[in-house]
């Protein structure tokens, strides 16, 4: 998408989310090479596609090791699954736990879709697992913080499935496959890397 065909920036406070810096452990399900690279001291690689819920990112499941082997495993089916753990430093991170970044986001989602609206480009939509209108605006945030000097090293939101099959009995609030996750947008908050085993301890599964 154009630079030109973009609305400005919504009048905002600055974005810096300091409060929210922190270390947490996270993992991150790929391949049985890839990983081996990671853990020698490889860079990962963003996810950039144009569906990505929290926009261009690291992706990674905060405390949930097993998450990260069910997508490697049951979501992406990799022929070689594997799955490292993490040290991340979330810096100037935009939790989407906070309501008041709830309502910073809507006043980003608004902008955007106005301005393309204006300039008659299509917007956006979000269908299934696939995020495109979701990406754009968290994409949107980011470039605003780089913009304004405070670039965001991390996203942090809680997925909930929508599926009603997936509440664990009728009525209940408790979702299966409830998880947190975090998308680092600045690479060097990912301060150590080790492989994890399908158990979720530290080591390679014979």
């Amino acid at each position: 998408m154009p630079d030109e065909l973009l609305p400005s920036d919504p009048v905002i406070p600055t974005l810096s989310f300091l409060q929210y810096d922190r270390t947490v452990i996270a993992y991150h399900g790929t391949t049985r090479e890839l990983a081996n690279r990671l853990v020698n001291g490889d860079v990962f690689e963003a996810s950039d596609t144009e569906d990505e819920w929290l926009g261009t990112g690291i992706y990674f499941w905060e405390h949930a090791p097993k998450q990260a082997w069910h997508w490697a495993t049951q979501t992406r089916k990799y022929p070689n699954p594997a799955v490292v753990g993490a040290v991340l430093r979330l810096g100037n991170c935009f939790d989407m736990c906070d309501p008041g970044n709830i309502v910073l986001l809507h006043a980003f989602r608004d902008d955007l879709v106005a301005g393309l609206k204006d300039a008659g480009q299509p917007i956006p939509k979000n269908y299934r697992r696939f995020m495109k209108l979701d990406c754009a605006v968290f994409n949107r945030v980011y470039n605003a913080s780089t913009d304004g000097g405070h670039p965001i090293d991390s996203f942090r939101a809680v997925y909930v499935p929508t599926d009603k099959q997936k509440r664990i009995w009728k009525g209940s609030w408790i979702y299966a496959e409830t998880h947190v996750q975090i998308s680092i947008r600045n690479a060097s908050k990912i301060l150590a890397v080790w492989h994890v085993r399908k158990d979720g301890r530290y080591g390679i599964d014979p």
